[in-house]
């Protein structure tokens, strides 16, 4: 029987008066890869704003765990396990790689110190790159640094947003493998995905958005690659 992970129920939120979500409801299954697709300024990323805890919604629930979080701060979200590596490859310019790995880890206490040296080994790229700034990774190697910042917080579920925009196509390849491991594991992914071949390559589940609701969700089996592109035209 399937878990859910993480459940939103009538979720609404937005900016002051600016509504941008309206009524969503998902349910994401424990250790799958949930792909959130739409064209741009649909509400992808407010979204995952909401579900991290940036954004308080202004009506309805998130459920993580069979615990509803919908009104935690986001550390408490990221005390209870969940995770977010926002869109624009953030990392912490002047600290090295490996600054930026220990202090993640450091500020979230959860899990072994050897999950620094598991992360690493989702991305050996930034192996030899320990000791340089991050402000001096390329794209690339900022996004998968800021990935597994993410991962050291050792957490049961991944929000990645946009992991792939800009990023070189040998890293992208490098960056789905990741994701598919991570899944694997167990982790639970969120994933917001421009690019509509990677985000069918890698989900099994996908919910397209349009005008701040959703116009559909289902397995991504279900969903032929013609009707994929008709939906991200709409």
């Amino acid at each position: 029987m399937t878990t859910p992970h993480l459940t939103l129920t009538n979720l609404n939120a937005g900016y002051g008066r600016a509504q941008v979500l309206f009524d969503i409801n998902l349910t994401i299954t424990t250790g799958t890869i949930a792909c959130v697709m739409g064209r741009n300024g649909v509400g992808k990323t407010t979204l995952l704003n909401t579900i991290a805890g940036l954004i308080t919604p202004t009506h309805g629930t998130i459920t993580h765990n069979g615990t509803d979080i919908t009104k935690q701060p986001p550390h408490t979200r990221i005390h209870g396990g969940i995770a977010y590596a926002p869109q624009g490859h953030e990392t912490f310019a002047p600290l090295t790689v490996a600054q930026n790995l220990t202090l993640a880890h450091h500020a979230t206490k959860r899990g072994p110190t050897h999950l620094i040296d598991h992360a690493l080994d989702r991305f050996p790229r930034l192996k030899p790159l320990l000791n340089r700034r991050a402000g001096l990774l390329s794209g690339g190697q900022a996004q998968q640094l800021a990935i597994a910042r993410a991962l050291v917080a050792h957490p049961t579920l991944l929000i990645l947003d946009e992991p792939t925009e800009g990023i070189q196509p040998s890293i992208v390849e490098e960056i789905e493998t990741a994701i598919t491991d991570i899944a694997a594991e167990g982790i639970t992914v969120l994933l917001v995905e421009q690019y509509l071949d990677v985000a069918l390559r890698l989900a099994d589940t996908v919910t397209v958005l349009d005008a701040g609701r959703v116009i559909h969700s289902g397995d991504r089996a279900d969903l032929t690659d013609t009707q994929a592109h008709t939906l991200m035209a709409i």
